[in-house]
């Protein structure tokens, strides 16, 4: 009798692939959520519905993540959801427009090979550092029951040795284990006080756009976010897609990206929910964890749904994860994102103008100036060797060059 396949059965690795990219998902909503006050349902809406549409689409399990720089300026100046989902407004409209004028292919010929290696590399040091200081952080231990108290070391380290062990493991994915297990830790460390599990979404309201509060968006949030978005969540990432999924990633062009990140800003910030956008080192993060199928979109998708639904609920939740077990998420896809830059190792000038990028990065925090000082050490290479093959001048007639 023949075997029946069934092309929606999920794996172990569709599961723990879907959660890959968790690290950087959660913390930053429960940080716009927490303290500048954003809607959990419209934010969490938001994220699901991506991630679903994005699967559909791309056919990769292509990530979803707040605009970092956005979030960042956010969080420090305490900006107002409205302000905020302006910012999304205005950045999506750029990037439709970009999108469907088809000038996305062009400006993504600003980006050189050695450009992208960059930011790949900094992206990866500053989401190991990140990763590090979760795991040090003093606020990231747990207290358990009957006094015991664990550390975040204690359980970075713990959550480090289980993915060690189950690193190559197919019948028990470290990605799952690892989450099941912080989880476990989160349930022993709020046993007496867990959050409300009742369902209770919140209502959603649309945005009512200000003259004042537009101008502050696009000063303060879209202007530092636009190059790091078209650099990153654009050209890395198509970049990135192509290396780890070859030919299925085929739907994953510049001009896809640019229309799919400026649809779902203009759709999230209609509703109030935050900027988002796609990411290379979330690209990774899912690959190196399991996912090959869009089925991890759709689980990490319907994830977002079903917390968008436990409205004000959801952040209790997610919380229960401990902070160290995401650093170790963190840490590892970090690491992995950052080894990209070994196909140019050998060519030193390459290797010069990527290294200047990662490290200008990881200084500064800000992969926009990473890559304004990598173009500037590209142009000077591009400058000191025309000015070499000046001084050498002309190859004599019936002479060969050396190789």
């Amino acid at each position: 009798m023949e075997e029946k396949h069934f092309p929606w059965a999920l794996s172990r690795l569709d599961v723990a692939g879907a959660f890959g990219d968790v690290g950087v998902l959660f913390p930053l909503t429960i940080a716009l959520i927490s303290l500048n006050q954003m809607n959990p349902t419209a934010v969490f809406l938001a994220a699901g519905l991506a991630y679903i549409l994005a699967g559909t689409y791309f056919q990769v399990p292509i990530p979803v993540q707040p605009l970092k720089a956005v979030a960042a300026i956010a969080l420090a100046l305490h900006l107002a959801p409205s302000t905020i989902a302006s910012a999304g407004l205005l950045m999506g409209g750029l990037l439709t427009l970009i999108g469907i004028t088809n000038l996305a292919p062009l400006l993504a010929r600003l980006f050189t090979l050695p450009i992208i290696r960059g930011i790949q590399l900094g992206l990866g040091l500053l989401l190991a550092r990140e990763g590090l200081r979760l795991v040090f952080g003093v606020r990231s231990g747990q207290a358990l029951w009957s006094g015991i108290s664990v550390s975040a070391l204690v359980i970075g380290l713990g959550a480090a040795v289980i993915f060690l062990l189950l690193r190559k493991s197919q019948r028990f994915p470290a990605a799952l284990v690892l989450l099941c297990a912080g989880i476990i830790v989160g349930l022993a460390a709020h046993w007496r006080a867990l959050p409300a599990l009742a369902l209770g979404p919140l209502p959603v309201a649309l945005l009512q756009p200000q003259a004042t509060e537009l101008k502050v968006a696009f000063l303060t949030l879209v202007v530092p976010q636009f190059a790091l978005t078209f650099g990153n969540a654009i050209v890395a990432t198509e970049n990135t897609a192509q290396i780890l999924y070859g030919p299925q990633a085929r739907r994953v062009t510049t001009r896809a990206l640019s229309l799919s990140i400026g649809l779902m800003n203009l759709a999230s910030g209609t509703i109030l929910a935050a900027p988002l956008c796609h990411g290379s080192g979330g690209v990774t993060a899912h690959y190196k964890f399991g996912a090959r199928t869009p089925k991890s979109s759709y689980i990490i998708g319907s994830v977002c749904l079903l917390l968008a639904l436990f409205g004000r609920s959801a952040v209790g939740l997610v919380g229960l994860i401990p902070l160290a077990v995401l650093g170790v998420f963190l840490l590892y896809v970090g690491i992995q994102h950052a080894a990209f830059v070994r196909d140019i190792v050998k060519n030193r000038g390459s290797l010069c103008i990527a290294a200047s990028v990662g490290l200008v990065a990881l200084a500064t925090t800000n992969l926009t100036w990473g890559f304004l000082v990598g173009f500037v050490v590209q142009g000077l290479l591009l400058a000191f060797s025309k000015m070499r093959a000046t001084r050498a001048g002309p190859t004599p007639s019936g002479s060969v060059k050396p190789r």
